[in-house]
């Protein structure tokens, strides 16, 4: 194996702590973290990573450092300058935090920008390896349910305040990003990232997209979406097929509702989010029950019999492991292999997309129709 992969974090807020460094410090075969930028300089780095991490203030001297690639996990309108100023420097490769970007065109600039200095470019998009989805994903590979009519991911939660996550409220007088409709674009963006790049991942690009947007907690920020995507009639059936991601952020259920999937033979119905990010809060990345789901939280197919009466199966939860995105990104660094990533830009230039048409659903109130408007 080749020798680890010298790495910088940029950013210390939540998706260090809960997701960055735990996960790449769980993979010291392939990534050697040494640099944190830490703007403020508030001992936040040090505090989670320790003494033997390098903390700069700056880009510049990230990019100036040895460091072979770069994770951007700073504020998610901040993707785009940064990842191009260091692809312009030509030193390094970049992995970035979900959403790539908030428009479709400067993701694509940022691909361009990545092959014609020779370095790669990779997304986290780790919940391709969520349990309940490869759950999902098996059942409809598998025809257990049989041909599918329609398809509801929710992704919700009661969080009146995203700075309460954060784990602290910014000074007087200052407004957290993420309540801030200048700097952050709405859950579709925050959230949407995840569930619409499944549905494209199972589905592909849709006939139609109806989308709605709202926002629930005052800031101006719309916290919540409702996204519809119509498929033509899956095999077997001249049922039209729909697909549906939501996101509402003051949902006191409890629990939370995940998937529903119904089918000509069968359904699926899923409460409870993966636990991987809540094992990684735990600390229990290098656990033998990392990525596994306790009993009481698997999914129930009901399933039609021969007779038309209906039987219910719990079905076992696949193991996720969002550290499979991460050992893909060091396979396709040490081989300097763009394909060794599952995730490609490609596809997540394809979901910016489609979120882009379900905004200007929102927007202009009615159906956008491929091949009129995408």
């Amino acid at each position: 194996m080749p020798a680890p992969i010298k790495t910088a974090i940029l950013g210390t807020g939540i998706a260090l702590n809960h997701l960055h460094w735990p996960l790449l410090s769980s993979l010291p075969d392939m990534f050697d973290v040494t640099t944190v930028m830490e703007r403020k300089m508030a001992g936040v780095a040090k505090a989670l990573c320790g003494d033997k991490i390098k903390v700069v203030a700056t880009l510049d001297e990230v990019i100036n450092s040895d460091v072979e690639l770069i994770v951007v996990a700073t504020s998610d309108g901040s993707h785009f300058e940064i990842i191009k100023k260091i692809f312009n420097a030509g030193k390094q490769h970049v992995f970035s935090e979900k959403p790539l970007t908030y428009h479709s065109a400067q993701s694509e600039e940022l691909e361009a920008l990545a092959k014609a200095k020779g370095k790669l470019l990779g997304v986290f998009q780790c919940r391709r390896w969520d349990g309940d989805y490869l759950t999902v994903k098996k059942l409809v590979d598998e025809n257990r349910l049989g041909a599918l009519t329609s398809y509801e991911v929710f992704y919700d939660f009661y969080r009146p305040a995203d700075v309460a996550v954060e784990g602290a409220a910014p000074p007087q007088g200052v407004v957290h990003w993420k309540d801030d409709p200048a700097q952050n674009a709405g859950s579709i963006y925050a959230v949407g990232t995840h569930t619409i790049d499944q549905i494209y991942c199972l589905f592909g690009v849709p006939d139609k997209i109806l989308g709605r947007t709202w926002g629930v907690r005052g800031s101006g920020v719309q916290d919540c979406f409702d996204a519809s995507f119509m498929y033509p009639p899956r095999p077997s059936t001249d049922i039209p097929f729909f697909v549906r991601a939501t996101t509402n952020l003051i949902s006191p259920v409890d629990p939370q509702l995940k998937f529903v999937v119904k089918a000509t033979k069968g359904a699926y119905v899923k409460y409870y989010e993966d636990d991987q990010w809540f094992a990684l809060d735990r600390g229990e990345v290098l656990a033998d029950t990392y990525g596994t789901e306790v009993k009481e939280h698997w999914g129930t197919a009901t399933l039609v019999q021969a007779d038309g009466s209906f039987k219910n199966e719990v079905i076992p939860t696949e193991r996720g492991d969002y550290r499979q995105v991460y050992r893909e990104m060091a396979e396709a660094v040490w081989a300097n292999d763009p394909s060794k990533n599952s995730v490609q830009v490609s596809s997540v230039i394809q979901v910016t997309k489609m979120i882009e048409q379900a905004l200007k659903s929102a927007k202009e109130d009615r159906w956008m129709i491929k091949g009129k408007d995408y």
